[in-house]
């Protein structure tokens, strides 16, 4: 760079062309103060140097940046905290009660008169000089390095208990798993960070357009939510994110914080748009909806996929978005709408059928079926590695008088499928969690790295492990780690 050629020229040739007996010099002459250093200082203030240079590089090295290496020698670096902390206090406690005791004496030191009753005698110790009127001087600040020190030493053994607290604000947390995650992910971006771990389970419908997906919401929750519409045309036009169990059924009001929290994903992804794109997404809605039975759900009424709009960057960031973020995706398919479009199943490439996703086959007639035709195009989501059968593939039958008693046995079953999501995705949670804690655990840094370090390190091996019985312990009651 500019600076490396601006040094170079700076340099004598005579220099350049002897690199190595300079080196040699310069290597002396940097040994020779050294030395000198050794000779003429104080052994005592030397060593004091060096304690003070060990503290630091513990805090703001160590502690800071070098967590993994401090978390594998832990033992050897606590052992040394705790030699220097009890060098520097029993020197200090030393320095201090020969102070103390001359300051008791009646005929006190007058050089020494002056700390009487005052802070600055924690810092000073026993004059050692005589001015030229046979007088003590004034005393040294030699106490001051100890005590500097020892509340260095107790800051970096504090560090290595705290990672046995609970953070403060977990233990009354509704999901303290959540909690503990979110505190070690502080500091990465908040894609990484905010994985919306807790809260009701999030199932979204997504397809072609008009393959019956707000149809679909509406036969489950029993009626139509407020501002949902069908026609054979495209009607859903916004991102609606339904939260169910409301006192009410009508857009989100304002100041109904109970229902507003189970949509805030919305805004979340739509940061993440407007951070990609530079453009937020406007036809995005909230809507409250009285259905109890998914209480413990929200739907996400999602625009079909149309080619024309996957150019357009915030409608197919969002869409994206929203589909990995949610929970579970129900992918409603209609054979009458053909082909399913390359952009879209390359959404679902990398998900796996019944864990992340479920096809449902809708405006299924027996006669009419097509499933060879469907393969085709779940190929697509799933590089053929999976073929589809008639009777382990969910189907939908048309609403109409011949099928109405199949339409309502089929969408009794999609209802219990629905409930049934809810272990997975609770398992699903924890899976991502555990993959996103593994991959950043060595990228944690902070004072309270370590303590990242530990909690992650717990999370991982014990409470987000599926294969380990999860693990009660009643000292978390009482916010201790162990």
């Amino acid at each position: 760079n500019m600076l490396s050629q601006v040094i170079v020229e700076l340099t004598p040739a005579f220099l350049r062309d002897n690199a190595q007996l300079a080196m040699f010099f310069g290597i002396l002459t940097y040994a020779l103060f050294l030395v000198n250093w050794v000779v003429t200082t104080d052994w005592e203030a030397k060593f004091h140097w060096c304690s003070a240079m060990i503290c630091v590089v513990g805090l703001l090295h160590l502690h800071y940046s070098a967590a993994i290496l401090l978390y594998q020698y832990e033992a050897l670096f606590v052992n040394l905290w705790l030699v220097f902390l009890g060098y520097h206090y029993f020197t200090w406690k030393n320095n201090y009660s020969r102070v103390a005791a001359e300051l008791n004496n009646s005929s006190v030191t007058a050089s020494l008169r002056p700390f009487q009753g005052s802070l600055f005698r924690f810092f000073v110790t026993m004059p050692t000089t005589k001015n030229a009127s046979n007088q003590w001087n004034p005393p040294p600040f030699k106490n001051t390095i100890h005590v500097l020190l020892v509340l260095g030493y107790v800051l970096l053994v504090s560090l290595h208990v705290v990672p046995y607290v609970t953070p403060t604000n977990c233990p009354g947390d509704p999901s303290p798993l959540c909690c503990r995650y979110n505190y070690v992910m502080q500091g990465f971006e908040s894609e990484v960070n905010q994985n919306f771990c807790s809260g009701r389970v999030r199932i979204a419908f997504a397809g072609s357009w008009s393959t019956g997906k707000t149809f679909l919401i509406g036969a489950l929750l029993g009626h139509n939510y407020s501002t949902a519409q069908s026609a054979p045309a495209p009607t859903t036009d916004k991102f609606v994110c339904l939260a169910l169990g409301a006192p009410y059924s009508e857009p989100i009001r304002s100041d109904d914080y109970d229902r507003r929290k189970h949509c805030e994903i919305m805004g979340h992804i739509n940061d993440v748009t407007n951070k990609v794109c530079g453009a937020s997404l406007p036809n995005v809605i909230d809507i409250a909806d009285t259905n109890q039975e998914f209480d413990n759900f929200v739907f996400f009424d999602m625009p079909g996929w149309q080619r024309e709009y996957g150019d357009q960057c915030n409608y197919k960031t969002f869409y994206s978005q929203l589909i990995e973020k949610v929970d579970f995706v129900y992918v409603v398919w209609d054979v009458s709408h053909g082909k399913i479009e390359d952009e879209f199943a390359d959404l679902f490439r990398h998900k796996a059928r019944g864990i992340n996703y479920e096809l449902i086959y809708n405006r299924f007639a027996a006669g009419d079926t097509d499933m060879a035709f469907l393969n085709q195009q779940y190929a697509k989501m799933s590089n053929g590695k999976e073929i589809l059968s008639q009777m382990y593939t969910m189907k939908l039958h048309e609403n109409n008088t011949e099928f109405a008693a199949d339409f309502r046995q089929d969408i009794q079953h999609l209802r219990m499928k629905i409930k049934s999501v809810n272990q997975t995705v609770h398992d699903n949670r924890k899976k991502l969690m555990k993959e996103k804690l593994v991959a950043h655990r060595d990228k944690i840094t902070g004072l309270f790295s370590l303590r990242k370090l530990k909690i992650a390190d717990r999370m991982i091996t014990e409470d987000l492990n599926l294969h380990v019985p999860p693990k009660f312990s009643r000292l978390r009651v009482l916010g201790i780690e162990l």
